[in-house]
């Protein structure tokens, strides 16, 4: 095999690149241009768990349930599902009605603050680390309480 030779390319007479086949007139035109991407938006997020929530939430109630809840035969069971909520938080059921707040009104906001209510700091790890040298004296050894 490594006696026979090799064949020649068009355009390739060293032998030493390999051959790139010249495009045709439509191929050329459909290249992207510099600085075109060719998918704009990137890849698309695909959530197919979330999306088959939403397609069986978006249904109708099927009769026979609606019948049984009481309910409008033309209801979603998006509906249903708010609906039960809804008759659970006006029982007393604390959850059910955090659950209604959370969805409506958002969560509500934990502040962050440093000792004494006073601003959070901030340090890198080479302060840090340098304050436990310094602790650590000339001794050059870093006692476990250093570290505090």
């Amino acid at each position: 095999m490594a006696d026979e030779p090799q064949a020649e390319t068009p355009g390739n007479t060293q032998g030493n690149t390999p051959y790139v086949p010249k495009l045709t007139p439509e191929m050329e035109a459909a290249k992207w241009k510099p600085g075109q991407s060719g998918n704009i938006s990137g890849r698309p997020k695909r959530k197919p768990l979330t999306d088959a929530y939403r397609a069986a939430l978006d249904k109708k109630v099927l009769p026979e349930i609606a019948r049984k809840l009481n309910i409008d035969p033309g209801s979603t069971y998006a509906e249903v599902i708010a609906l039960s909520l809804v008759r659970e938080a006006v029982k007393g059921k604390v959850n059910a009605a955090a659950e209604m707040a959370d969805r409506v009104e958002g969560k509500v906001t934990q502040p962050l603050s440093g000792p004494d209510d006073g601003p959070i700091q901030v340090r890198s790890l080479n302060d840090f680390y340098s304050d436990i040298a310094l602790k650590a004296g000339d001794a050059g050894k870093i006692e476990p309480s250093a570290v505090d």
